[in-house]
């Protein structure tokens, strides 16, 4: 066996042995530099340009730049969104950033649909997202009524768990969209949580 082996590794082309050596270069480096961004987490902005093709990076450091810095997060949630357009979360972000100040910005409510469009059961969103909403003037998008209302149900029927964030929503909504809520709840028999 020893010996066949021996036999066609003489045979293997004299570019074969640089060739390897080099293809095992590459994966070492590229290992380094993703673990480099792994083990710099702890400084998300660090991390996120280390590195700058991973959009998780980018959303994280998005999340730690939204209280000091409103435009360096939307700028880290922009750059996620463009590595990863379909990640409900840095829509979220982004509608974060941009509409903290004026919800009649388009892209704080552009980004706020979208992140329900791309992402509308994720558990981990439904909370934070239904705050948002409610806070926001629906009176002239009907999608976004659309999109409160049917969150509400969504809660009311399949995630009770969650009643709770519907309570903090109603607290901090706006007129109309406490109408919306209340309505919700009377269609669904139910009274609205404290």
């Amino acid at each position: 066996m020893a010996d066949t082996i021996g036999r066609y590794a003489r045979l293997l082309s004299p570019a074969f042995k640089p060739a390897a050596i080099g293809i095992g270069a590459v994966t070492l480096a590229l290992s380094a530099w993703w673990l480099a961004a792994d083990a710099l987490r702890v400084k998300p902005s660090l991390a996120a340009n280390i590195g700058a093709v991973r959009s998780e990076l980018w959303l994280r450091d998005g999340w730690s730049e939204l209280q000091p810095s409103p435009e360096a997060a939307e700028a880290a949630f922009t750059r996620a969104l463009r590595l990863s357009p379909m990640d409900s979360g840095a829509w979220f972000g982004l509608a974060s950033a941009t509409g903290r100040f004026d919800w009649l910005n388009p892209t704080a409510s552009k980004a706020l649909k979208m992140s329900y469009y791309t992402g509308f059961n994720r558990s981990d969103l439904i909370a934070p997202r239904l705050l948002l909403l409610a806070q926001v003037d629906t009176t002239r998008d009907v999608e976004l009524v659309d999109l409160l209302q049917r969150q509400i149900r969504l809660i009311l029927t399949r995630a009770p768990e969650l009643k709770g964030a519907i309570g903090q929503a109603y607290r901090v909504a706006s007129d109309a969209n406490r109408r919306i809520i209340e309505a919700e709840f009377k269609d669904a028999n139910q009274s609205i949580p404290e």
